[in-house]
């Protein structure tokens, strides 16, 4: 295995964007690309290097699918290593576990906490292991916060899921790392960087290793001071370590002189701890910083925010650290009429559908249109225009051109009627009230229903690696840890911004007590 090196750098500062892509060329140079390996933490993180690495020119002729093994999670890439047809657990998986044992059934989740991770008995097993701790090691240090299980509960459901997962070809999330470190054969691979390397745990660093064995380059590209994942086994004070003396980049390309100088405000007691000064370098724009006390009451920043959402072209994020600030998020953008979606997810009220509001009183005066867009009205239409029997099925022998309403009810497609229902939220299957005043606010204000959804919402763990013009923090609900940890999440919600940030919470809890 070939000596690990390290790139470090702030956010923004080029470690993804710069760092790993010219790497990459570099790389081109000696190795075929079959053998050069990117891993990140995230599918988000993963799907951005896999966009920037395919611009190059180098790459012409390669697809985003041929790289999906080579450029994706650490989880991926040991599942796919490691395990032969088994798929992970899910929620159906958990229901048939809760029907043979009963400690399952006394401690019924919900899908919504299950998908999210948050089920005691997993989310334990997955940390101990992320810690290569045995069960009773992870109790004795753990804050013992896992819906209520006892450690006896825990012992006795391992057996119990083991069994399950053998019998039905499955395997927990942990398995994938945990089976690729048992597997005997190292990867044939010339070249290996890890994205984010700074929040893998003990247990991925040993896997990380196994895949670098036959590695002539082995990268580790981080922050230590975006170390947001402590809980599950990442460890800043290592990293700093580790990373002394390596090569750090300097100069910023997303942040704000503003944000860049709150992001420091922020993360200095944690510079100052480690006895570290670091130069980073804003970019030439100024921004602003704006204080929502909540976003329910409206004010000036509020109205800021709102104006700058609608009137220009910029991308804005939405980030918290937990629930149910992820509600009050949605329920100011739906009441306000902005177009937005979860990070990693589609639009809230799909593209299409819009479209089809938009464009649906054109086409019933007459005005032709494609035929994808005809198959689009037929997704959402219901028996109030459609004639019984005749479906979107029936149009794929159809040539791909025009045709007009009048086309399709000769053809009897549609009723005879269907000319004079000009609102297409009264001919859909469904129609739910809130929904419909929502979209109708939507098309009011004008947004670009062929670009890109430029509002986006997620948790700061979600949204690390990303970059968006504007980001929106809120501060009002987070969980009681510790205060560095706290002071580190901050740090990376603030620093995806490049111009305007706005923060909400009461006028006494901005920025973490950081005043």
């Amino acid at each position: 295995m070939s000596k690990l090196e390290f790139m470090v750098g702030p956010p923004g500062t080029g470690k993804t964007s710069t760092f790993i892509t010219s790497k990459y060329v570099e790389l081109l140079k000696k190795f075929n690309y079959t053998k050069i390996i990117i891993l990140s933490h995230t599918n988000v993180a993963a799907d951005e290097i896999k966009d920037e690495i395919l611009k190059l020119p180098q790459m012409q002729g390669v697809t985003k699918k041929s790289l999906e093994h080579n450029i994706c999670t650490i989880h991926h890439y040991c599942k796919n290593k490691a395990t032969i047809g088994e798929q992970v657990l899910d929620y159906e998986d958990y229901k048939n576990l809760c029907r043979i044992d009963s400690i399952f059934q006394r401690h019924k989740v919900t899908q919504s906490q299950f998908d999210n991770r948050e089920h005691g008995y997993f989310k334990f097993v997955r940390e101990a292991y992320g810690f290569n701790r045995t069960l009773k090691e992870h109790w004795k240090k753990s804050d013992k916060k896992y819906n209520s299980y006892s450690i006896t509960d825990i012992e006795a459901m391992l057996p119990v899921v083991d069994r399950y997962n053998k019998q039905n070809g499955k395997l927990d999330f942990h398995d994938m790392i945990k089976r690729f470190i048992d597997k005997a054969v190292d990867p044939d691979i010339d070249a290996l960087i890890v994205d984010e390397a700074q929040d893998s745990n003990k247990t991925q660093k040993i896997a990380l290793d196994k895949i670098a064995t036959n590695a002539k380059e082995y990268w580790f590209v981080g922050d230590p001071d975006q170390t947001i994942f402590e809980w599950a086994g990442a460890d800043a004070k290592e990293f700093y370590e580790l990373s002394k003396g390596a090569k750090e980049l300097e100069q910023g390309h997303r942040c704000s002189r503003t944000i860049n100088a709150l992001c420091k405000k922020i993360i200095r007691p944690i510079w100052d701890y480690y006895n570290t000064h670091r130069i980073w370098k804003s970019t030439h724009v100024m921004g602003n910083h704006y204080h929502l006390p909540n976003l329910i009451n409206k004010c000036s920043a509020t109205q800021k925010l709102l104006e700058k959402i609608k009137n220009t072209n910029e991308t804005f994020l939405f980030t918290y650290r937990q629930k149910p600030s992820d509600s009050w998020i949605k329920k100011f953008l739906k009441q306000n009429g902005i177009e937005f979606a979860h990070v990693g997810n589609t639009a809230h009220v799909p593209k299409k559908e819009l479209r089809c509001h938009q464009l649906w009183p054109k086409f019933a005066k007459g005005k032709p249109m494609p035929l994808k867009q005809i198959k689009d009205f037929w997704s959402y239409m219901g028996s109030k225009v459609i004639v019984h029997g005749r479906g979107e099925e029936s149009f794929e022998e159809w040539v791909d051109r025009e045709y007009t309403i009048h086309y399709l009810i000769h053809h009897k497609y549609l009723k005879e009627n269907s000319t004079y229902q000009r609102d297409f939220a009264l001919i859909r299957t469904q129609t739910d009230p809130d929904r419909i005043l929502y979209i109708k606010k939507i098309l009011q204000n004008g947004f670009n229903l062929d670009g890109d959804v430029r509002v986006k919402y997620a948790n700061i763990h979600t949204v690390k690696g990303l970059t968006f013009d504007n980001v929106i923090v809120d501060e009002s609900r987070f969980r009681p840890e510790d205060y560095f940890s706290q002071l580190r999440l901050k740090y990376v919600a603030y620093s995806r911004g490049k111009f305007d940030c706005w923060t909400i919470a009461s006028q006494d809890k901005y920025t973490l007590g950081v005043r």
